[in-house]
């Protein structure tokens, strides 16, 4: 099992980080948790669904990647391909360490860095170099731009994690997802995943006076919208799995 060292500057100087190479293990997933800020850029490229967290047992939104466990469709000999990277798969191979979970609610966003933890990382991923890519810290210890790049990038997910928990509250209250089975048909066989949640479009359509209108105020309804147009784009994943 891979150890996490918290980054510093003393551990970590000479450490770089290679960009643009998709390297490490991590980015083989066949799902990538998503926001409700990207989802404008995501609905032209990926399929969007809704899932259930095994861990907490909270849905998430998230973009589909492959249709089997480690199958990323969208990546091909450590290239991505598509314009839009999910801010997930970005802030990749970096995690953020968080000693107390109540903390992250605290985290400054005006500052553009995370407060409220700690970037960590494996040193032996193949994403960091000492030899090639992007420098993490100056001479003088302190943060590149490189490096300031991620800290604001997991800022961002913070507060956009809020908003994010917020619309799927509503979707929720509302009785607005509904479990799905997405039945594949691929060259080598039939594949049907069955834990995935979609919108429940009968119940939208059903929306009316005040709750319709909260929906609207919320961004609900573009959610649903953004999420519903995004299906075209299994045909181009299935196309993809053919190959």
């Amino acid at each position: 099992m891979t150890k996490l060292q918290l980054l510093s500057p003393q551990e970590h100087g000479q450490l770089r980080i290679i960009q643009g190479e998709y390297l490490d293990p991590s980015f083989a997933v066949n799902l990538s948790t998503v926001m409700v800020s990207e989802l404008a850029f995501l609905a032209h490229e990926y399929p969007l669904f809704f899932y259930k967290s095994a861990r907490s047992g909270e849905f998430q939104l998230a973009a589909l990647l492959g249709f089997e466990s480690g199958q990323n469709l969208f990546l091909d000999n450590g290239n991505w391909m598509s314009r839009y990277v999910p801010l997930d798969i970005q802030r990749r191979p970096f995690q953020l360490h968080v000693p107390d979970a109540s903390a992250v609610n605290h985290a400054s966003i005006q500052t553009g860095v995370p407060t409220s933890g700690h970037l960590a990382i494996d040193p032996t991923s193949p994403q960091f170099s000492e030899t090639k890519g992007e420098s993490l810290y100056n001479d003088d210890s302190s943060a590149t731009v490189t490096l300031l790049h991620y800290q604001t990038l997991f800022s961002h997910l913070l507060s956009a994690a809020e908003q994010t928990r917020s619309v799927i509250a509503t979707l929720v209250q509302h009785e607005l997802l509904e479990a799905i089975e997405l039945n594949v048909t691929l060259k080598n066989g039939d594949i049907t995943l069955n834990d995935l949640y979609a919108v429940n479009v009968k119940k939208l359509n059903g929306l009316t006076g005040e709750t319709l209108q909260a929906c609207h105020d919320k961004g609900v309804l573009q959610v649903c919208h953004l999420l519903m147009s995004s299906g075209a784009h299994l045909e181009m994943m299935i196309e993809r799995a053919n190959k």
